[in-house]
């Protein structure tokens, strides 16, 4: 392999993990089973605890970690989820990404533990954060 192809391998390798944020550390401790709702703890769920919204749940938790790459003009501007930074608008664009028929199988929460998305792991799997967005879908994933 000639310098000139080694140097554009390592650029795109270097490219694709630019949208990860190793800023981030360690994932988050797995769930406390007393947690509450909104820290995404046992009672959150389908099951009758409080409800979830995207906009004081969900939202929250999505724009630090995601906006930053998936915006107009960023990293990764091309794909279907782009963020526009108003809950409102963005609401719509992530139900593409969530079954309620299906939750645990839902696109986002494969994108966000890092199952296809070239940018890493955002929550793991088991995360009070993941739980949080899980536990929304499961209610329906409400406004």
């Amino acid at each position: 392999m000639s310098s000139d192809a080694r140097l554009i391998v390592l650029a795109c390798a270097l490219a694709a993990g630019a949208c990860a944020d190793f800023s981030r550390g360690e994932p988050s401790p797995a769930k406390d089973a007393g947690g509450t709702p909104s820290e995404g703890g046992a009672d959150a769920g389908g099951d009758g605890g409080a409800a979830l919204s995207f906009a004081t749940d969900v939202y929250p938790l999505l724009v630090p970690t995601c906006q930053m790459c998936h915006a107009p003009g960023q990293m990764a501007g091309d794909t279907q989820l782009l963020f526009t930074g108003t809950a409102a608008t963005d609401y719509a664009t992530v139900l593409m990404f969530v079954d309620t028929s299906a939750p645990a199988g839902s696109r986002l929460l494969a994108k966000m533990s890092g199952n296809g998305h070239q940018g890493g792991t955002v929550y793991a799997s088991g995360s009070p954060e993941y739980e949080t967005v899980l536990h929304w879908i499961q209610q329906g994933a409400p406004q």
